[in-house]
This record gives structure tokens, sequence and C-alpha cells, in this order.
């Protein structure tokens, strides 16, 4: 039996949770949904579709400390926000590096790049939609480009384990 083939039941419970965990993070722990207003009215401001806004506007507050600290006239509400741009931008790369690398690990037609990746972005577009018309957190385009960057880590590190596996 080839070995690539044989799953194990731990890593496979691994990644249940793993599941679990971003499906929560994902869809059910902010939820954007506004009483009294249109359903579509609503989805029709879920989303952004220009490449690098959100990235920019976190970047922007993260390189320029001294001028949003006078802007917002305290270090307080500065570190507020530095926080939550470190942790979103962070964190939409962190939180899918182990989806690219249980990707080609858990099902062996997916250990090419391309394939890998492109069921990646494939499940990130999912993920989007879903956010958009549920109204279960915000469709943005810049998170699909940061969720990218995780799946592309993470194939990356699964591919140097497998090098490095096989020169032992």
């Amino acid at each position: 039996m080839n070995k690539d083939r044989i799953r194990n039941p731990f890593w496979a419970l691994v990644f249940l949770a793993y599941g679990a965990l971003m499906l929560y993070l994902l869809f059910f722990r902010d939820r954007t949904v506004t009483a009294g207003v249109p359903y579509w009215e609503q989805v029709c401001s879920n989303y952004n579709l220009t490449f690098w806004k959100t990235v920019g506007n976190y970047l922007d507050v993260l390189l320029r400390p001294d001028y949003y600290v006078e802007k917002w006239e305290g270090y307080a509400i500065y570190r507020y926000h530095a926080k939550a741009a470190a942790i979103n931008i962070i964190g939409n790369v962190a939180m899918f590096v182990p989806f690219g690398a249980f990707l080609p690990a858990m099902w062996p037609k997916l250990q090419k790049a391309w394939k890998a990746i492109g069921v990646g972005f494939l499940c990130i577009i999912g993920v989007e939609l879903l956010q958009l018309f549920t109204l279960l957190g915000k469709c943005d385009v810049d998170d699909v480009l940061l969720n990218m960057v995780g799946i592309i880590a993470g194939y990356i590190v699964w591919r140097l384990f497998r090098v490095c596996r096989k020169g032992k």
C-alpha cells in the first residue's frame, strides 16, 4: 500500500478541530445584521471589492503611529486600532496556513501546487460569498488575498516537510 495514501486518524481529528474553529471564526464570531434594515440593502453594504483598501488602511495605521495618535487624540485609541489592524492582517494569513498544509496532506490528488492552491482559492471564494449573503462576516477582496498568502505558505511548509522527511 502506498505510504502517502494512509491517513493518520490523529491528523484527521486535528483537521476536524481546525475546521470547527475556522467555521466559528469565519461565520459565528461576528454578525453584521442590522435590525430594521432590508436584507438586500445590508448585502449591498457588506462587501469591499477594492484591492488593498482594507489592508492599505491597516498598514497606514501601523506605519504612521504619530499621525494617528495625534488625530485620535490619544495613545489608547491608537493602540486599540493598531492591535485590530495587526490581528486582522496576521490573522487572515495565519488562519489559512494549516489549510494550505492540510489540503495536500489529507488528499493526495491535491499534492500538485496548482491543484492545492486552486482548491484553496475556490474554498476562500465560497467563504466570502457565504459571508456576503448570510451577513455573517464581511466579504472583502483583501481577505481573499491575505488568505491566499496563508494557503501558499501552508503548501510550502507541507512541501518542505515532505522534502525533509524523504531526506532521512
